[in-house]
């Protein structure tokens, strides 16, 4: 499977929604590892990673991902 920057957007804002208090969400696991994660697809410019790129903890991070509502997209506006 390959996760673009906007599946680690939702996957950090589901483990913040999850989490106690902002400071309990900033000292997971969960957190670290899609926080660094999201900083090299920002630095590397990646348009999408595969799922044989990330390490275990980004990997178990991101399976909070189909627990997660579906997003509905806006009409566009004019």
């Amino acid at each position: 499977m390959n996760y673009a920057i906007s599946d680690i957007e939702a996957a950090i804002e589901g483990w913040r929604r999850r989490a106690a208090s902002d400071e309990a969400f900033a000292a997971s696991v969960e957190a670290c590892a899609l926080a660094r994660l999201y900083g090299a697809v920002i630095v590397y410019g990646c348009e999408a990673l595969a799922d044989a790129e990330l390490d275990d903890a980004q990997r178990d991070a991101l399976q909070i991902l189909p627990t997660l509502p579906v997003k509905k997209s806006s009409p566009p506006t004019h």
